[in-house]
């Protein structure tokens, strides 16, 4: 299974995204791939606030 974020998404990703990363890095976000048995749910964490963004496709 492949698992992309897309254009569209990377630029829901940055309209969304507050925070500055404290880390050397600029690491801050937890991206979660879900595979289900009605789709694929794609959620982004805040490793800095903890706020939670759905990137998940409607389902219809």
């Amino acid at each position: 299974m492949i698992f992309e974020i897309t254009a569209e998404m990377e630029n829901r990703i940055r309209e969304w995204d507050s925070c500055k990363a404290v880390d050397v890095a600029g690491a801050k976000f937890i991206y979660k791939f879900i595979p289900t048995g009605i789709g694929l749910v794609i959620e982004v964490q805040c490793d800095i606030c903890k706020r939670v963004l759905n990137l998940t496709d409607d389902w219809g």
